[in-house]
This record gives C-alpha cells, structure tokens and sequence, in this order.
C-alpha cells in the first residue's frame, strides 16, 4: 500500500526543494555508474538518497540531522520507518551505500575496512530505492500537478533515466543480470596499506544480496 503525506505552503516547497536536488543526483549517479565509476556512482546514489529522504523528513515533521548524522541514510530511513513509512528499499543496499560513503576519504580508513562493488547491483538497488521514494511524492499548484525533472525525463524517454532501468524503464532485469559487469573491490589491511582489484564478471546472480565482503582472505 502506498502511503501519501499531505504538506503545503512553504513546507511542500521545501520538501519540492530536496526533491529536485536529489533528481539531479540520481541521474548523475546513473551516468557514472555506466560508465564503470563506481566509487563515484555509488557515494552520488548515497547522496541522492538521502536528499529523497529529507524530502520526506520535511513533510513528516522530523527535525533534519546535521553534521555526519545527517549523511546516515541507514538512520536516516529508520526514523522515516517509525512514522509507518515504509517501502520495498533493500536495506542492506543502504548499508553498502553508507559504508561507500566512506570512500571519499580513503587516508581515513581504518584497518578492516573493506567493501565490494560493482556495476549490476549498484544500478538495480539505486533504480530500485528511487523508484519506490519517488512514487510517494506528487505535488500540486493550483490543483495542477507540479511536473518535476524525473517526471519531465520520464515523459521525454530520456536515455540518462531508461538506459538500463529496469524500474522507471523496461528494461528486462534478468538481462541485465546477465550482461558482463565491472567490479571492484577494497580492503584496508593497516593504515597507508590499502589492497584494491578491479575486474569483469560474465554476469552474477540476483541473490539480492548488495553488502558483500570485499577481498575476503583465506581461511587457513
């Protein structure tokens, strides 16, 4: 069941507000996920999907986190959840997109520190997440429906939003699954001592699984 939140004056503008930044930064992240950069893509997909989510913050009354709580979509969406706002979003995509997040600053890293990424599964879980954020949103002027960038790039059939979506698009999901895929994985073994790889699969399996450990050693 979809759940929709009534706002107006300067608080559906507001929210309006953070859902327009956060259209622009999902579309970027799709274009660098595309094109194989995937620490990029994946910490852009991180800030989209908090900009959705403060959208909702605004129009649910909850008081915005600042600082590095407020980057915390994990936290972020459990706060939404308490208000029986809930949608089909993988959570433990969020968790690999919050732990990405950490990757802008690769010198602070502590030892341990390892993530797996790669180009499929980023792409579905951010079509995905958005897909199901952005259907709760549809604001109005005048009793007219405001028509935001996502819905005007939907309209047009934009290739920046359709190529590959399997949501706001038709694009088959098994296929996708299929297609070789670019990968690349991290691990911090001490400090200033940072183990990376980067290769191509032939296709990998939909297990729904998005937080994998990356460079996981051998057991003995």
């Amino acid at each position: 069941m979809d759940e929709y939140i009534n706002g107006q004056g300067i608080q559906a503008r507001k929210s309006l507000q953070w859902v327009n930044w956060a259209d622009n930064d999902y579309i970027a992240a799709r274009q660098l996920l595309l094109a194989d950069a995937l620490i990029q893509g994946s910490g852009l997909s991180c800030t989209a999907i908090e900009k959705y989510f403060k959208a909702l913050f605004v129009l649910l009354n909850i008081e915005i986190p600042k600082g590095f709580k407020g980057h915390n979509i994990c936290a972020l969406y459990e706060e939404i959840k308490k208000k029986d706002i809930k949608r089909n979003i993988s959570e433990d995509y969020l968790i690999l997109l919050f732990k990405s997040y950490k990757l802008r600053y690769p010198d602070n890293l502590e030892s341990g520190y390892n993530i797996a990424l790669n180009r499929t599964k980023l792409l579905i879980g951010l079509d995905q997440a958005i897909y199901e954020i952005r259907k709760g949103f549809d604001y109005k002027s005048n009793n007219k429906k405001i028509i935001t960038k996502l819905d005007d790039l939907v309209e047009k059939g934009s290739s920046n939003l359709l190529n590959k979506n399997c949501y706001f698009g038709n694009y088959d999901r098994a296929t996708l699954f299929k297609e070789s895929c670019y990968c690349y994985e991290l691990r911090v073994l001490q400090q200033d001592d940072i183990l990376e790889a980067s290769y191509f699969t032939d296709g990998m399996d939909d297990d729904e699984k998005f937080n994998s450990e990356g460079l996981k050693p051998k057991q003995k």
